[in-house]
């Protein structure tokens, strides 16, 4: 005992070992804990490393294992975890030659205190999709789970469902899973040749009563056919729907959400032909939608609907089946011009491309040698390539000659230049007068433009364009058809549009390279930073230019990475398609290697500053 001081009280020391740190108090915060466990699944969303990231915090202390747990299991793939836990007799993978995966089955009925814990680890589930490819599970399953040995809502906590089961035969269980809490539901059938049913559409009459409180709503596009009824009957039962995405709508049902004040965003089929919107549609529409997403028949349709809308949306993404005319497309423009200067900031409007063979370029010269008869694509059996295809193999030892530049609209075969069998289409050129109306949107951020006409400006043309939109992030012309004649826009032209808008991350126009014949040994200090992928078209380069080009492209796109041009069906069947792609390819690969050798020398920069820096620091000690 040790004394204190004069006053006799005697003080007990203890000599117990040292305790360890506790944690500190801020962990103890239920809302960070929250926050932090949130970020970890956001971060690494629909990868291992989050969910063994969130097991370790949930073995790590108490304090973390309620809300760890509730993360790891806030976000659920398919069915297959949720029974993984349970007995390990419950279940069996069969594998079937037939199936491209194996198949979670059933050995025997769940048990009662199987049912228990499945119903534990459902209450933390919020956002389920219900099938997972890589691990599906057996029908059998799924009308297992459709009767739970409760009355009570099987994940009573579900806030979304995102339903991908082609199977028509488990789309009960969606009954099952929704509830009040539910406020997000997508069902998207990719099968569009399987049409639906009485008793689905049964089910889904059902689901506003059973989930009354949905708000976003995605509906399969074509599984309904020309049934109506049923589609406008459950879209008019939900009152409070933000954002609505679905195929053709009835009359009566775009009446009703004409007038609702929390719809945000709507995205829907207008090819009913029977719909009439100069009668059905009051004036002043849609007054509190803000995107617009039109699949329309054609550009008669769209006007319609458009003259009738009320408010300014910030949004307009238009798909049109038939190849609009040039007055359609000024009268689109027009209409558009009486929303808000300062509210629309996204502009698309591209014609629909149905799948069509890609015809493999022949050099003129194997044409005059070897006469290709006329082709009818009808016949011929096609896989639609993937995206972005740069190039086509060119037989051995085989050198083209330098291509010919100038206007190259030439079909091969029985193939039309613009990609379709038979007579080409009327095709028009879009010049600076078609464009310079959407220059009124100052706040335009994203331009996308693919029709079938032909493009033409130059770089007074682009820098007119451009300069009234500062925030432009995104600008794509003809990304699919091309521009079909020679551009007239030039590397000053491409730098004045960089200056103009410093926000640009996604480029596609078509660039004239005539004037590339030597590396240039000065320019003006400009480049972006933002651009990895560059968009060409079909723009045309000669086999001397390639090297001139990739330097200039290199010095003002140092992160760029690829380079797309001639990768579309319809931009592979013009004449010498092959050559100009190929050597596009090569361009590609050497701006690559040099912005490698670029990045290297800044480092070396760096650190020659960072060695000088140290240097004048120590010589004023």
């Amino acid at each position: 005992m040790d004394s204190e001081g004069t006053t006799g009280i005697f003080r007990y020391v203890s000599h117990s070992p040292p305790q360890c740190p506790r944690m500190h108090r801020l962990f103890l915060i239920q809302e960070l804990l929250c926050i932090i466990c949130e970020h970890v699944r956001n971060d690494n969303a629909g990868s291992i490393a989050a969910g063994r990231t969130l097991a370790s915090l949930a073995r790590t202390s108490k304090v973390f294992h309620h809300v760890a747990t509730s993360a790891l299991w806030s976000r659920l793939d398919g069915l297959t975890p949720l029974l993984r836990p349970l007995a390990s007799d419950l279940t069996f993978t069969a594998e079937n030659a037939a199936r491209p995966q194996p198949v979670l089955m059933l050995r025997r009925p769940l048990k009662m205190a199987e049912w228990d814990i499945l119903r534990g680890l459902a209450r933390r589930v919020e956002h389920l999709c219900v099938h997972d490819p890589a691990r599906p599970v057996d029908v059998s399953i799924v009308l297992s789970l459709c009767h739970p040995p409760t009355n009570s809502p099987l994940f009573p906590n579900l806030k979304s469902i995102l339903w991908n089961d082609e199977r028509a035969e488990t789309f009960s269980f969606i009954r099952t899973l929704s509830g009040p809490t539910v406020t997000s539901l997508a069902i998207t059938i990719t099968n569009d040749s399987r049409k639906w049913h009485i008793p689905e559409f049964g089910i889904l009459a059902s689901l506003p009563c059973i989930c009354p409180n949905v708000t976003e709503v995605t509906l399969p596009t074509k599984a309904f056919g020309n049934t109506f009824p049923s589609l406008s009957e459950t879209l008019c039962a939900w009152n409070n729907l933000k954002e609505i995405k679905c195929g053709a709508i009835e009359s009566t049902a775009l009446v009703h959400l004409a007038k609702q004040p929390a719809l945000r965003k709507l995205s829907f089929n207008l090819n009913n032909v029977g719909l009439r919107l100069d009668s059905s549609l009051p004036s002043g529409a849609f007054s509190c939608v803000r995107d617009f997403q039109i699949h329309a028949a054609n550009m008669s349709f769209l006007d319609a609907f458009i003259n009738k809308l009320g408010g300014s949306p910030t949004s307009m993404h238009v798909l049109v089946d038939t190849n609009p005319p040039p007055t359609s497309i000024t009268a689109l423009v027009t209409a558009l011009r009486r929303f808000s200067s300062t509210h629309l900031q996204d502009l698309s409007l591209r014609l629909m491309t149905p799948p069509s063979p890609r015809v493999m370029p022949v050099h003129p010269l194997h044409l005059l040698a070897h006469p290709q008869p006329s082709a009818n694509v009808g016949t011929l059996t096609y896989m639609a390539p993937s995206a972005n295809i740069m190039g086509y193999p060119i037989s051995a030892g085989y050198q083209p000659p330098p291509a010919l530049n100038g206007p190259h609209i030439v079909s091969l075969g029985g193939v039309s230049a613009s990609g379709f069998s038979g007579s080409p289409p009327t095709c028009h050129t879009l010049t600076l007068g078609d464009f310079i109306p959407l220059t009124c949107f100052e706040s335009l951020g994203r331009i996308d433009i693919s029709i079938n006409h032909s493009i033409h400006l130059d770089d007074d043309d682009l820098r007119s364009l451009v300069s009234a939109w500062p925030r432009l992030y995104s600008f794509s012309l003809n990304d699919t058809a091309g521009w079909r004649v020679k551009s007239g826009i030039t590397q000053i032209g491409l730098i004045a549009m960089l200056d103009c808008c410093p926000d640009l991350q996604k480029l596609c126009i078509a660039l004239n390279t005539d004037a590339f014949i030597e590396v240039p040994s000065d320019r003006e200090g400009i480049e972006n930073t933002a651009v990895r992928t560059l968009g060409l078209a079909d723009s045309l380069i000669e086999a001397r230019a390639t090297v001139a080009v990739a330097a200039f492209l290199s010095d003002i796109f140092p992160n760029l990475t690829t380079i797309v041009a001639w990768d579309s069906v319809v931009m592979s069947r013009r004449l010498n398609a092959g050559i100009y792609a190929e050597r596009w390819m090569h361009v590609s690969e050497q701006v690559h290697g040099m912005n490698k050798v670029r990045a290297q020398e800044r480092k070396w920069w760096l650190s020659d500053d960072d060695g000088e820096s140290e240097a004048c620091a120590i010589s004023q000690v």
